[in-house]
């Protein structure tokens, strides 16, 4: 049958949705199906530099296609397509103060040209995502019998984003090398994968097996500079006249050239490139076989309601990973300038990473309303590669074992629902990056692995209709997780932190030297030694201890001629939260509670509805996100979406 429906909105910040998909036989052996959506809206903040040009803003639209053709009863195959297209000023990162409070000789490059309002940014260039990507996949089912089928997924995608944004998080324009901190990264990438299935569905067995492969190319190019179109002219003379390291190795003057460095940086002939220019590539190739079998203990032994679920997964993993680049090492003293050059031949690694991770699980479901179960289950993720210039590291895998114990259950005649969890974790070289500032190119690419980790927690939901119209939802969760093994270096430790040009940190004349706590070592002042810290025992990244929401649906009793009015009101909170593993609340967000409410009504025959609705009641200013940013030696910082409202029509058929 056709269907479909149609759906608009319109809210503050001239916030403006659309969305709309049809479906349907086109004959009976071939049926369709197609979806698109547009989203744009003004910005949350503005530059007050560029006359409030827009920050945070919203431009993207998405669209998906299906053709689902069947050959017979036993065989079909659905092949599906989708784009994506962004091009706007959101995600913005914002000044949220100095990396170094009180340090005289790591004070923001930016200095007096930040905004004041939190939501607004100043910015040299307008900060920018650029992004576009298409995906197609074929899916192929063909049923040999009333047990055994086999299912076959191809998938490939091509994706490509660029993003522009100021480092230093301010207006004035740079008139040092390294003081230069427009950003521009992007990304080319292409992946494609196949998955071959064979399943087996009886009374006593059901199951799956099959073989993965997966492979991934990503080209990422970074470059730091005056512009993402030119620098300054100084480069070209500093390019001309100052030794050349090649892979760290000392070249004759002028092994650089020119032409060299603007191709790196993707620039045309007769303009400066920027200071730095890194064109990187990592690849990823997988084979893996896997399985799981779910068998009915009952059906065969007469144990009424226990499953035994086994499953397992072999991984063959093979990552590499380039990172030829050009610097000019000025460090804000042109007197001290060297150009550095890495190659992909100097910089290339590659690595290959093999595991098996097991699954066993046993349920028991003694009636209809209640299920208890237990899993225990091992992870992997293979090692990585690192985005950096220069750099040959490829990280350790991450293990991780898991144990998981819960119930679901319905109550007073399923008018109540609840789901209980509790789970243990131990995670063991935990894949984390981090810069950290001097170096070459004025800051340092930090990837590395946290030795262990484990978390303990513990999760509720519920579901409830005390009475007929009123329904009731809320969970709560509880999350101890943290490192139990972590030496590494703190950014935010002046210590750590030396330049050629710059005064290093001296323990007599400034022996306080940061507002975030003491060096961790005045005997740690070698630059080519920094001060490691060990964190077992601080919370790890982005992980609340209380977590917790509640919500409340309620059929209002009237003109109930005409259809169904719902008014609702949503609640989300969460305790303090770390974005770093430092423990520092000025790399984190406030604890909060955040407060959601809409009023909805539905016709009679269920095909024409409208809302009005407002999330953030309080127009609470929360962190998403923060950034030590050793370029412009600040803390960035994202933010939640501000107070927002609207109205929405829709139709459907």
């Amino acid at each position: 049958e056709f269907t479909g429906y149609a759906r608009l909105g319109y809210g503050n910040y001239n916030a403006m949705t659309g969305e709309a998909a049809i479906g349907g036989p086109i004959i009976d052996a071939i049926r369709f199906r197609l979806a698109g959506k547009v989203e744009a809206r003004d910005g949350y903040g503005g530059n007050p530099f560029k006359g409030g040009a827009d920050v945070d803003d919203l431009n993207r639209y998405m669209v998906r296609g299906q053709i689902h053709l069947i050959a017979s009863e036993k065989i079909d195959y659905l092949i599906s397509g989708e784009y994506f297209r962004q091009n706007d000023n959101s995600g913005a990162v914002h000044y949220r103060g100095p990396a170094f409070p009180g340090v005289p000789r790591l004070a923001p490059t930016g200095t007096g040209g930040f905004a004041t309002n939190p939501r607004d940014l100043a910015s040299d260039e307008p900060p920018s995502v650029d992004t576009k990507s298409y995906s197609v996949t074929g899916t192929l089912n063909i049923e040999l019998s009333d047990a055994f089928s086999i299912g076959n997924i191809t998938n490939y995608r091509d994706f490509k984003t660029q993003l522009i944004q100021d480092l230093d998080g301010s207006a004035l324009v740079a008139t040092l090398p390294n003081s230069t901190s427009v950003q521009v990264r992007t990304i080319d990438a292409q992946q494609f994968s196949n998955e071959l299935q064979f399943k087996y569905d009886s009374d006593i067995v059901k199951g799956v097996v099959g073989l993965y492969y997966f492979h991934e190319r990503q080209r990422p190019r970074d470059q730091v500079g005056l512009s993402s179109t030119n620098d300054l002219a100084s480069n070209i003379t500093v390019l001309a006249t100052r030794p050349t390291f090649v892979d760290n190795v000392a070249a004759p003057v002028g092994s650089v050239t020119l032409a060299e460095a603007q191709a790196m940086c993707n620039f045309p002939a007769g303009t400066s490139p920027n200071r730095v220019c890194l064109k990187s590539s990592l690849g990823t190739r997988t084979y893996a076989a896997f399985g799981q079998l779910n068998f009915d203990l009952g059906a065969a032994f007469g144990l009424n309601g226990v499953s035994l679920k086994l499953g397992g997964r072999y991984s063959h993993e093979k990552v590499d990973s380039a990172n030829p680049s050009i610097i000019l090492t000025a460090n804000g003293n042109p007197a001290v300038a060297q150009v550095r050059k890495t190659t992909i031949e100097g910089t290339y690694r590659e690595r290959t990473f093999k595991d098996f991770t097991p699954e066993i699980g046993l349920q028991w479901q003694p009636n209809s309303d209640l299920l208890l179960y237990y899993t225990y289950s091992e992870g992997f993720k293979a090692g990585s590669g690192e985005n950096a210039a220069g750099s040959t590291t490829i990280v350790r895998p991450e293990k991780m074992k898991n144990h998981e114990l819960g119930v679901k259950a319905e109550l007073l005649d399923r008018r109540l629902q609840v789901n209980l969890a509790a789970y243990h974790y131990k995670l063991d070289d935990l894949q984390i990056n981090k810069t950290i500032g001097g170096g070459p190119a004025g800051f340092t690419t930090i990837f590395e692995n946290a030795a262990k980790t484990s978390a303990t927690g513990v999760e509720a939901d519920l579901l409830a209709r005390p009475v007929d119209g009123v329904r009731l939802r809320g969970s709560v969760s509880y999350t101890d997780s943290k490192y139990d093994d972590f030496i590494t270096v703190d950014p935010l430790d002046p210590v750590n932190v030396a330049q050629a040009g710059q005064p290093a940190y001296n323990p007599v004349t400034n022996p306080d030297p940061t507002a975030f706590g003491a060096p961790c070592g005045a005997d740690a002042l070698n630059a080519n030694a920094p001060c490691n810290i060990q964190l077992a025992g601080n919370p790890t990244r982005n992980s609340p201890t209380w977590s917790y929401s509640a919500g409340i649906e309620v059929d209002l009793p009237i003109m109930q001629e005409t259809g169904t009015f719902t008014i609702s009101g949503d609640m989300t909170g969460r305790s303090n939260i770390y974005f770093t593993e430092f423990k520092r609340l000025v790399e984190g967000a406030r604890a909060y509670t955040m407060f959601d409410a809409s009023l909805r009504w539905v016709d009679k025959t269920d095909t024409v509805t409208a809302s009005l609705w407002v999330k953030n009641i309080g127009d609470t200013l929360r962190e998403s996100s923060t950034f030590a940013i050793s370029t412009g030696r600040i803390i960035g910082v994202t933010y939640l979406p501000p107070r927002t409202y609207g109205a929405t029509v829709g139709y459907r058929f």
